[in-house]
């Protein structure tokens, strides 16, 4: 595998997911999501020579191809929804792209940490936090006391809280609620 294969490769595996979600809190479509952002890194590819860039370029170029990708299709679909005479559009301009970006940022560094928890206590956070179960349903589920189910909780947030700014915290505090 050629050096630029490998750095594209390793490029992608960071990236990906981070994008689909800044993506789809835009369009609100997963299938969507992951077209835009597949064709934003089939533009990379095809533009061999910014492949030489750094990373944080070759992270906004993708950043800013689903940018414009998305407000084309919005203008593309509220023509089309115009003249076909649907439901009223959302009107795309108002998208907060730096807010979406951020938050998906901030998901795809707070993962990496939930991702270095227990097994027992991941679970149990995901299933809170990032599903939306109750404290009940999660012991239910798990077939664990409840008092178990908090504990582990607390030990998920404690954890998480150590590894984060106070202000990110924050951030995340606000994201999860």
């Amino acid at each position: 595998m050629s050096v630029i294969s490998l750095k594209f490769k390793d490029l992608f595996e960071e990236h990906y997911q981070n994008l689909c979600f800044f993506t789809y809190t835009l369009v609100n479509d997963k299938i969507l999501a992951e077209d835009f952002v597949q064709d934003a890194f089939i533009a990379l590819y095809n533009n061999q020579e910014i492949l030489d860039k750094e990373a944080k370029v070759l992270k906004a170029y993708l950043y800013t191809t689903i940018k414009n990708s998305v407000l084309n299709w919005a203008r593309r679909t509220k023509v089309e929804r115009k003249y076909h005479d649907l439901t009223p559009f959302v009107d795309f301009v108002d998208l907060d792209f730096d807010n979406a970006m951020i938050k998906a940022e901030t998901v795809g560094e707070i993962n990496k940490i939930i991702a270095k928890l227990p097994d027992s206590c991941q679970n149990i956070f995901k299933l809170y936090y990032l599903e939306g179960l109750s404290t009940k349903e999660i012991a239910t589920q798990l077939q664990l006391s409840i008092n178990t189910i908090k504990t582990q909780k607390q030990r998920g947030l404690k954890y998480i809280q150590s590894k984060l700014s106070p202000e990110f915290f924050l951030v995340l505090y606000f994201i999860l609620k």
